[in-house]
């Protein structure tokens, strides 16, 4: 997964939703650490609709 930053507006929402707890905020940014399974819990709950898949990271 990956966050559109030009999209966001780091409601943090996303965080709480990550079962890994993979998903942080450093600035006005959000990262999405490596180790993350696609789950795709953290795009369900995105109110901006800015986090998508990331293709380079689909086995």
């Amino acid at each position: 997964m990956k966050i559109n930053m030009s999209e966001c507006g780091v409601c943090e929402i996303c965080i709480e939703s990550c079962p890994l707890g993979l998903i942080k905020k450093k600035g006005f940014k959000m990262i999405i650490q490596e180790g993350c399974k696609n789950c795709g819990e953290c795009q369900e709950v995105c109110p901006m609709g800015c986090i998508i898949e990331d293709e380079e990271d689909i086995d």
